[in-house]
């Protein structure tokens, strides 16, 4: 049920979010919209009740688009102007209470009731309503039912003293006294917003994300193009996250220097963005843990490719990379690294000095999944700014899809995935078709009958691979892009490198019907296990414990 004042003005799909609010949040009990004056300015985004028992509009007057004011977060209360909550937990908690009538505190006082019984109270910022304040009830507090406003407040602060009796001193950093159900901050640094349909790098982000937050952690994001990104930045907000941007910050710099304190970890993804910003954190956050996710080994992926090339030049290069990485690995609390195999170079380097942990990937395994009948041919997916996938496309289809073509059994090669240059539609023929960028990235799975990933560089765990198996696609990889999985070859995917072995194995998987069930119905049984949401909440707890997030710091 939805309670909407007569004095407001709805806007276009303010109903939808508060809806959103109960599918997205755990136990939500009450989701109330942003309100906004007249003439565009910021009403309320989400009540704050004091320590002394004083309620506050938080943002009144302010700039609606700041970004502290457009992320859902749990408040103290909801204005009843505009809010949600099903009728069953209204009618279970006596919906408003008499005490409070005729008006003034009682939605207040709901709020505190919703949270009595055990649920949460979300201000959603998506829903956005217009308040024309005053026109119902005046705003002169002696007279007429204004005068409730404070005829109300004694009986409020009487019910509910011993709920609020730990909140903060009154008009004392409104900005951290906002955020409920926390047990800390934790900000994340990136080179950019995530973007999960372009890249596995991105989804990887916002399941770390996620995984942080479900550990009772507020999130916020910043990257160091400072990009508002549309749809991508607004779905953070949606799910909790606070995102910076400009114009309201101009650089990192200039948002560290204001709140580098409020946080008591730094999440920093990729070794040049942490050269950017890691000695300002230190020195002005001395107290607060810096998390490293390496997102992948960037020298091992370096070398790796300089050797594959015989390239002197990018060997030389490779090197400089690896100082400047490691540098960075010594210099933080915790490296978060995705596979075995990095961890081992880490400790090898470092003397076994880094203290190096295992990061988290979720994979989400759908129950069910199109059958055999309907997918034909081979697919491949990803990036293409990332040269491993360049690099690895290229030699397949010059190596493999010839003896493949001349085997007896060619197969169709659908080339799918953002940033894709002329190099790669250069490839072009009667069996290999480059479609690039594809908005559903499920369908570069689901059409198809086998994925390959013939990665010959790279480091890291490769997300296209977990994603393909996810699908029910079984796969045909070389051990590079099989690294740090865990996969069985023969069992949940088959792992081969030289050009004949890849045409017996896709082969094999288009002939057996029966091969490409198990190998399918295998995968998707690992991922289930191994790469589960609740895998993963333990294993940043994990990396979260190694960081002493849980332990005295001084």
């Amino acid at each position: 049920m939805a309670l909407l004042n007569n004095d407001t003005e709805v806007t276009t799909g303010w109903l939808d979010a508060l809806i959103d609010a109960f599918d997205r949040f755990e136990k939500v009990g009450m989701a109330g919209s942003k309100l906004l004056y007249p003439d565009g300015d910021l009403q309320d985004a989400g009540g704050i009740v004091w320590g002394s028992g004083n309620p506050w509009n938080y943002g009144n007057r302010q700039n609606p688009n700041e970004p502290r004011f457009c992320y859902a977060r749990q408040a103290d209360y909801l204005s009843g102007a505009a809010l949600m909550m099903p009728r069953t937990l209204w009618e279970e908690i006596g919906g408003l209470s008499s005490e409070m009538e005729p008006m003034y505190f009682e939605d207040t006082d709901l709020a505190f009731k919703v949270r009595a019984a055990g649920y949460s109270t979300w201000f959603v910022p998506a829903s956005i309503v217009y308040h024309f304040e005053g026109m119902t009830s005046g705003t002169d507090v002696t007279t007429g039912f204004k005068k409730y406003q404070e005829v109300n407040r004694p009986k409020f602060k009487r019910r509910w003293a011993s709920a609020f009796a730990s909140h903060g001193t009154e008009g004392h950093r409104p900005d951290l006294e906002k955020d409920r159900g926390i047990v800390g901050r934790v900000l994340f640094i990136d080179y950019a917003p995530p973007r999960a349909d372009k890249d596995a790098g991105s989804y990887a982000a916002l399941q770390e994300m996620r995984l942080v937050q479900s550990l009772g952690y507020k999130v916020t994001f910043v990257s160091t193009n400072m990009a508002h990104l549309g749809r991508y930045t607004e779905d953070l907000q949606k799910a909790g996250v606070e995102v910076i941007y400009a114009p309201f910050y101009m650089n990192v710099t200039e948002y560290l220097n204001q709140h580098a304190t409020d946080f008591d970890a730094f999440y920093i993804t990729r070794y040049y963005v942490a050269q950017a910003v890691l000695q300002q954190i230190r020195a002005q956050a001395p107290k607060a843990r810096i998390i490293f996710n390496n997102a992948d080994l960037h020298f091992l992926r370096e070398l790796r490719a300089a050797r594959s090339e015989s390239d002197s030049g990018k060997l030389d290069r490779a090197r400089q990379t690896r100082t400047e990485e490691l540098d960075i690995i010594r210099a933080v609390d915790v490296v978060l690294s995705y596979t075995e195999v990095e961890h081992s170079v880490i400790q090898a380097y470092t003397d076994g000095d880094a203290t190096v942990v295992k990061c988290p990937w979720v994979v989400e395994v759908p129950e069910k999944v199109p059958g055999l009948e309907s997918r034909k041919g081979l697919s491949f997916l990803g990036s293409f700014r990332h040269h491993p996938n360049t690099e690895g496309i290229t030699w397949f289809a010059q190596n493999v899809m010839p003896l493949l073509a001349a085997s007896g059994t060619p197969m169709p090669l659908t080339i799918y995935g953002s940033g894709m240059g002329s190099d790669i539609k250069a490839l072009s023929t009667d069996l290999i078709h480059p479609h690039g960028f594809i908005e559903r990235a499920d369908d570069a799975f689901d059409r198809h009958r086998i994925f390959v990933a013939p990665l010959l560089s790279g480091a890291g765990i490769k997300g296209k691979v977990l994603a393909a198996l996810a699908r029910g696609i079984p796969c045909v990889i070389t051990p590079t892009a099989a690294e740090g999985i865990g996969l069985r070859t023969g069992h949940d995917c088959l792992i081969v490198e030289q050009p004949r072995d890849w045409v017996d194995a896709i082969t094999r998987l288009h002939t057996d019907d029966g091969l490409w069930h198990e190998l399918s119905r295998n995968a998707r049984d690992y991922l289930r296990d191994a790469f589960s949401f609740e895998a993963g909440r333990a294993q940043m707890r994990r990396a979260f414990e190694a960081a002493d997030m849980y332990g005295s710091r001084g």
